[in-house]
């Protein structure tokens, strides 16, 4: 049960979301339909791990009627502006949320993010069962501050997650016809969706996407890619791609993009499930030969 209040009433217009990165922005508008605008915090070549607030960003959070973060696992920069707010939605610790740590998995507890908040890996819009919880959120706060329309919200909570069982499945059987003969990732970020489909990477090439990864690293990847021991590598677009084109000269890996981000999609023309489908896709066409 959501543990907040707004202190808004009832309103004529629609509500005013502000969430802090697309992908979560899409589940919003998935949930909320026409009764209310969906706004993004930053932008789509903007990494949560590092941003600033901008004049302009505190002044659009204060107009907001609900602002939706995952917490200061990712936006630690949010901490101290959203401490005491009744209308700031965090994910990381909404009841029924299935997170992971750092340290599952082999994860260096040095990693560079922040381990203050119990270790918990805040990229939570990336894995299906997670982002079921997060509409789910949405879906309660929404109906609890405009009870006119909750019907409404329940109703597309309730397609929102047809949509993704159905993508989940789907995914699942490409991958099952098409598994992985070992990856690199640009960094380790995709635990939760690879923990639903079953994969496993090879490796990194940093854990901390604003560390540089080190020579030793990128000639040890190189090696085990001249060695055959993964068939692509994937890069990002908010990262140079430079690094990874570098490692993989000469070899026979394929270079793949991951776009956690969602910065190919639209709030407007876009639904979550074509996030997770795309995401999915990438793997997918990455390992088929």
């Amino acid at each position: 049960m959501i543990l907040f209040l707004f202190s808004v009433g009832v309103k004529a217009s629609p509500l005013n979301i502000v969430t802090t990165i697309k992908p979560i922005g899409l589940i919003a508008h998935d949930i909320a339909g026409e009764y209310a605008d969906v706004d993004v915090l930053l932008p789509d070549n903007a990494s949560p791990h590092d941003y600033a607030l901008k004049p302009s960003d505190v002044k659009k959070l204060h107009q907001a009627d609900l602002i939706v973060w995952v917490g200061p696992e990712l936006e630690l920069f949010l901490e101290k502006m959203l401490n005491g707010h009744t209308n700031a939605l965090r994910l990381s610790t909404f009841e029924g949320m299935p997170v992971r740590y750092f340290d599952e998995g082999g994860h260096d507890q040095h990693d560079g993010h922040d381990h203050s908040h119990d270790g918990i890996d805040g990229h939570l819009w990336l894995g299906p069962e997670q982002s079921k919880v997060i509409g789910k959120a949405i879906q309660i706060a929404l109906s609890d501050s405009d009870p006119e329309h909750a019907a409404q919200y329940q109703q597309n909570y309730d397609r929102f997650l047809a949509e993704i069982e159905s993508v989940q499945l789907s995914i699942a059987e490409k991958l099952n016809s098409n598994p992985s003969k070992g990856y690199y990732l640009f960094h380790d970020g995709y635990g939760y969706f690879e923990t639903a489909f079953g994969l496993k990477p090879t490796g990194h090439l940093t854990i901390n996407p604003d560390r540089k990864p080190g020579a030793r690293t990128l000639v040890s990847i190189r090696s085990a890619l001249m060695d055959h021991q993964a068939q692509c590598v994937f890069t990002e677009p908010q990262f140079n791609p430079g690094l990874v084109e570098s490692v993989t000269k000469g070899t026979s890996a394929k270079i793949a993009v991951l776009d956690p981000m969602a910065q190919d999609l639209s709030l407007k023309e876009n639904r979550y499930v074509d996030f997770l489908a795309a995401l999915g896709n990438s793997y997918i066409d990455c390992f088929a030969r």
